[in-house]
């Protein structure tokens, strides 16, 4: 049974709950952050930055999951694209539409105001989100590298 699900930008109150997924989110990649560094986080999807988009989902009452993007320039258009860097749905929420939801609001903001495309990736053993992904979007070629500075 599908819930119904209700998609919005994040507002100040949502900060509880969104700190619960927060740290589910990182637990479930096994890593920590300072808490100075999850305030910031936060801080930056309040703030009147039309580059750092959050959404959050909504159903039944209960808050089911978040979307946090970055909206950025590329070189191969002039039109901006959208980076999906991260996307969480609580344990108990998922497989009702909430992680497919999140998704289709960016693409659907995203068409509005003509963005080239909106790109995400996620663990390569993370077939459950896997399973969603290639319902949505085409499976890219590329292997991604991480250079920490």
């Amino acid at each position: 049974m599908t819930k119904s699900v209700h998609i919005r930008p994040f507002a100040a109150f949502d900060r509880g709950a969104w700190d619960a997924m927060w740290a589910d989110y990182l637990a479930f990649y096994k890593t920590g952050l300072p808490p100075e560094v999850s305030a910031d986080t936060w801080a930056r999807f309040l703030a009147p930055a039309p580059n750092h988009i959050g959404l959050i989902a909504e159903g039944e009452g209960a808050t089911l999951g978040f979307a946090h993007a970055i909206l950025h320039p590329g070189t191969w258009s002039p039109k901006p694209v959208c980076y999906l860097e991260d996307l969480f749905v609580n344990e108990g929420a998922r497989g009702h539409g909430a992680g497919r939801a999140l998704i289709e609001a960016l693409a659907e903001r995203g068409r509005a105001e003509g963005w080239l495309r909106l790109y995400w990736q996620t663990a390569s053993d993370n077939a459950t989100a896997q399973a969603l992904y290639d319902k949505l979007a085409r499976r890219g070629d590329w292997v991604r590298y991480d250079l920490d500075l």
